[in-house]
């Protein structure tokens, strides 16, 4: 069959992702037989009409939609992507009468209701590889697909699901260059991604990772394996860097470390970097191996550095250990993301403040150049299928009737929102390490930014940079000049319109912005 691929994310700044699970299905239908070509939409100017030539030049007998990111998780500063993947599947409609099929994470996250948005034919939940060339071998031969694991569709008027079956990951090979021009990418500094591992062992309550997409089963690919797969794409097509896309890179530590053993044996150099390191056992013979097989950055989310909020999220370590990797990362030139989830259950002022604490103490320059990032996101997303879904049912955050897509949150009720806010603008007015979610919509400058890189040979990952930035406006006064953002009644708004009834909104009722100040 003639199969048409798109990857629907558009997210074309900093934080641009290269689609790697596009790249595992299409890989696993052309290895199937099929005649599969890729039509990846992110940095494409006029998508209409790129659309518009790959459909009638092509002639699919199927389309796949890959929907990464359903919206950009964060309450500060909220922004919707389905309303582009409709146009999308409207616009398809209108061309073709290929049969369209919906997969990606952002799918996976809420079947039945991506499915009835957004109109399509089918839907894959879970791992596509091996669902959709089943889908596409039924389509071929004419017979039902209904029994397809993890494939979702209308039966007799009535949407009907097939449970996903999570599959072996040994052997797989994503071949992101084959199918994707990394080149835009790269410019914006992102890297070619590659995967060691599926599932996840740790146990946070909000994270859809171990819950939802991949579950909580270990399936590890062999380290020969996939350095083998960084050689090929080295020597084929150069990438800058490559990056680890696993939910947790150093765990288990001893597959991390003989895939960076393993790395270190080969004769040729790369720059590596990690979505996610757990902090538990991040020490400085560990990050001296990451540094000699070509790291320079990489992300850690401990979401809270509060004993209290820490064990609430069933983060799987403990205070000791975070300062103790906050203080290792101190003695090396790495480059460090940490990301701090502010609201979750059990959360007040007082364990904010101690998160805001550590950041100010261990993650501020010492000695030498800042190369930590400390992002701050208020609030926190509910996902069916989660722990957090659960308890915010309990908590009366959502009810029966609640849809996930329309961006739902948790916000602590131990929270004094206003003041939450100004303790955060607060120590961003001193700590040019910290990025707040209202700082997102800056992304938009993104393309400038790369340019001015290019231009002048700056260091990647750009967001790097941001901290001199921060640092000039914090110099200037010019770092939030008029107190915090007023969003606390927005919040207030979207918490109502999701059905919650609670203390947010009687706190809030007939008060005008805090008089507490921002002490944190």
């Amino acid at each position: 069959m003639r199969v048409l691929l798109i990857n629907g994310n558009l997210k074309d700044d900093f934080l641009a992702a290269p689609p790697i699970g596009l790249s595992y299905v299409a890989s696993a239908a052309e290895d199937a037989g099929h005649d599969v070509r890729v039509l990846d939409l992110c940095f494409r100017k006029n998508i209409r009409r790129d659309m518009e030539n790959a459909l009638r030049g092509f002639c699919p007998e199927a389309v796949g939609i890959s929907i990464r990111n359903i919206d950009n998780v964060n309450l500060l500063h909220p922004v919707d992507y389905l309303p582009e993947a409709e146009k999308m599947v409207r616009h398809i409609r209108k061309l073709s009468d290929a049969p369209i099929v919906l997969g990606g994470s952002g799918v996976s996250l809420s079947p039945r209701s991506v499915f009835e948005r957004l109109g399509a034919d089918y839907v894959i939940a879970g791992e596509g590889e091996a669902g959709f060339v089943k889908l596409l071998d039924r389509l071929q031969n004419g017979s039902s697909p209904g029994d397809i694991p993890g494939l979702g569709m209308k039966v007799n008027g009535e949407y009907c699901m097939t449970p996903p079956v999570l599959g072996d990951f040994r052997g797989k090979d994503a071949r992101l260059g084959r199918w994707v021009d990394m080149r835009p990418y790269m410019k914006m500094g992102s890297s070619y991604t590659i995967q060691t591992k599926r599932g996840c062992l740790l146990r946070c309550i909000y994270c859809t990772y171990n819950q939802v997409l991949e579950g909580s089963k270990l399936r590890l690919r062999p380290p020969l394996e996939v350095v083998d797969e960084l050689e090929e794409a080295l020597l084929r097509y150069q990438p800058e860097s490559f990056e680890f896309v696993d939910s947790v890179f150093n765990l288990p530590n001893d597959h991390c470390m003989e895939i960076l053993e393993e790395i270190c044996r080969r004769p040729w150099k790369a720059r590596f970097t990690a979505m996610g390191v757990h902090p538990a056992r991040l020490d400085l013979p560990v990050m001296d191996l990451m540094w000699k097989a070509g790291f320079r950055s990489f992300m850690i989310t401990p979401e809270s550095a509060s004993e209290t909020m820490i064990r609430n999220y069933r983060k799987g370590f403990c205070v000791d250990d975070l300062v103790h990797a906050a203080e290792a990362v101190k003695k090396t030139p790495f480059t460090v993301m940490w990301f701090f989830l502010v609201g979750g259950p059990g959360e007040t002022n007082g364990t904010l403040k101690e998160t805001l604490d550590f950041n100010l103490k261990h993650l501020q320059p010492v000695d030498r150049p800042p190369y930590n990032m400390c992002n701050f996101y208020l609030g926190v997303r509910l996902y069916p299928g989660t722990e957090m879904w659960e308890i915010a049912g309990e908590d009366k955050f959502i009810t029966d009737d609640s849809d996930p897509l329309d961006q739902l949150w948790y916000v602590s009720e131990g929270l004094d929102l206003q003041r939450a806010v100004d303790q955060l603008v607060d120590a961003a007015r001193t700590c040019p390490e910290i990025v707040l979610g209202f700082d997102e919509q800056f992304l938009a400058l993104s393309g400038i930014v790369s340019r001015v890189g290019d231009l002048f040979r700056m260091v990647k990952p750009y967001w790097r940079h941001t901290w001199g930035l921060n640092r000039l406006l914090i110099m200037t006064g010019l770092r939030y000049p008029f107190g915090p953002p007023d969003v606390v009644p927005r919040i207030r708004q979207y918490l109502k319109r999701q059905g919650y009834r609670g203390l947010h909104l009687s706190r809030g009722a007939g008060s005008g912005r805090s008089c507490t100040g921002g002490s944190h």
